[in-house]
């Protein structure tokens, strides 16, 4: 092999290994990269986790204490957060009751739909959500103390 062959062999190898090395530092900032944005979302994820168990926690604290909260309110809002943290507590022997509630209020209009009834029919409404709370009352109360108490950790 003649000199100006080991030469340009030589030149070539090093162009490979410094385009190699490009690559290499490239894919390794992209690999950081997509394990912070993964770290970023898992963060985020354990924040809102956080932020749903808190108004679970905000929700039985206030619901015989503000007068404005029902306990029908408060199992319609209980169950969905539970809903959305992926935790069906339905057999759980002393939460089951808000999940009566909610199952038996289901029908009853919310929100602009409830505003828009005639009082006549948000009278029976309410009788009937009374009646279901005080039904259910005691039930609720345990409900209460064992969500304050529970661990949300999986």
């Amino acid at each position: 092999m003649s000199i100006d062959s080991f030469v340009i062999a030589l030149l070539v190898s090093a162009v490979v290994i410094v385009v190699s090395l490009i690559a290499i530092t490239k894919q390794l900032k992209q690999n950081r990269a997509r394990a912070e944005r993964i770290q970023a979302g898992e963060d985020r994820l354990q924040e809102e986790r956080a932020k749903r168990i808190e108004s679970i926690r905000i929700l039985m604290k206030a619901v015989e204490e503000d007068e404005k909260l029902t306990w029908t309110e408060a199992a319609i809002r209980v169950k969905n957060l539970l809903d959305q943290l992926g935790i069906d507590l339905s057999e759980h022997e002393h939460v089951s009751a808000i999940y009566v509630v909610e199952e038996n209020t289901q029908h009853i209009p919310t929100h602009d739909q409830w505003n828009n009834l005639p009082l006549k029919a948000r009278r029976k409404y309410r009788d009937e959500m009374e009646a279901l709370e005080a039904q259910h009352i005691e039930q609720l109360r345990q409900a209460k103390q064992t969500l304050l108490a529970y661990s949300f950790e999986q």
